[in-house]
């Protein structure tokens, strides 16, 4: 037998020449068993599987071999992988072998490629009102979350696009998000986020004052009210008179002045200031001279001269007299 491999091996056949007397004659024939022949190999089909699925032949299968004279010849395979532009996209050149026990050998190549051509899954935050002052960043308004079947971490990134509405200070965001995985495949949803100014401005009227009747009574002399608003930097302010006379006295009355101040989006606040126009100011009274008359002439103001009189409010005081 060979030493290396069961299927050689050398027979020495003696042949033996014995004649009728018993005489012999012997030769020596050496046959020689030899295995040079190399087991047939038949590759498994090649393939194209998920990156989720097993490499191992057990799923992308296994050559198979018979022999000439090895009942059961060895198959082994060697990998060798070719990378892609992507990591979870490869290919795999596998290299079988059928070797029988003399060493003699046979090849062939399967090609496995492993493909990625699912998209990530992608779950937006939900839709959401929120009021102008609020931040419209993913921190407050909710971030995408998304998972692959290759990928561990696929890219999540967003795209707003924003319309308007009546005011500067309401809009909508329709934030579009998306999935990307490290081989492009990629899935979209949609977020919508409502924007909206339903606080009414903070407004603060000038406090209830009395003038004088000569005063003016514009909000340059009696005061202006102020407001600050949540979102509307200069909400504008207006106001409303209504005066109501003094029963006795045309020139004393009283300014019930409502300030109303609006925002962009017509959210109101109103307060009330009082004003109340007073008359307390004494005419200005000029006797007439002295004099001396005769007892037949007449004491009438006629004769005697008239006093006359100014006021600040009243054109035209009346004038009396009383004689003692």
């Amino acid at each position: 037998a060979s030493p290396t491999c069961a299927q050689e091996y050398t027979i020495t056949r003696t042949w033996t020449a014995t004649d009728i007397c018993s005489n012999i004659s012997t030769c020596v024939q050496t046959i020689t068993i030899d295995d040079s022949t190399a087991p047939s190999l038949v590759c498994p089909a090649n393939i194209t599987i998920d990156c989720t699925a097993s490499t191992l032949p057990e799923n992308t299968d296994s050559a198979t071999s018979s022999d000439n004279c090895d009942t059961e010849p060895v198959v082994t395979y060697l990998d060798a992988t070719t990378g892609s532009g992507c990591p979870q996209e490869y290919t795999i050149t596998r290299t079988w072998k059928a070797t029988d026990d003399c060493g003699n050998f046979s090849t062939c190549n399967q090609i496995i490629t492993i493909d990625d051509s699912t998209t990530p899954v992608i779950t937006c935050p939900a839709n959401v009102t929120i009021e102008c002052t609020v931040s419209t960043l993913p921190g407050s308004t909710g971030s995408a979350t998304a998972s692959d079947n290759c990928d561990v971490t696929p890219a999540v990134t967003y795209l707003d696009a924003t319309t308007g509405s009546g005011c500067p200070q309401e809009y909508t965001i329709t934030r579009t998000w998306k999935a990307t995985d490290d081989c492009g495949n990629f899935s979209t949803c949609t977020q919508v986020i409502v924007i909206t100014d339903n606080t009414s401005p903070v407004l603060t009227c000038p406090a209830n004052v009395t003038i004088q009747c000569t005063a003016n009574t514009l909000p340059a002399n009696t005061g202006n009210a102020t407001a600050s608003d949540n979102c509307d930097a200069v909400p504008a302010i207006t106001f409303n008179d209504i005066t109501t006379a003094s029963p006795t006295c045309p020139q004393e009355y009283t300014i019930e002045r409502t300030w109303t101040v609006a925002d962009d989006c017509g959210n109101t606040s109103t307060c009330i200031q009082t004003i109340v126009v007073d008359d307390i100011t004494s005419p200005v009274l000029s006797c007439p001279a002295n004099l001396t008359i005769e007892c037949t002439a007449i004491t009438l103001p006629v004769n005697t001269g008239t006093a006359t009189a100014t006021d600040n409010c009243d054109a035209a005081p009346a004038i009396t007299y009383n004689d003692v």
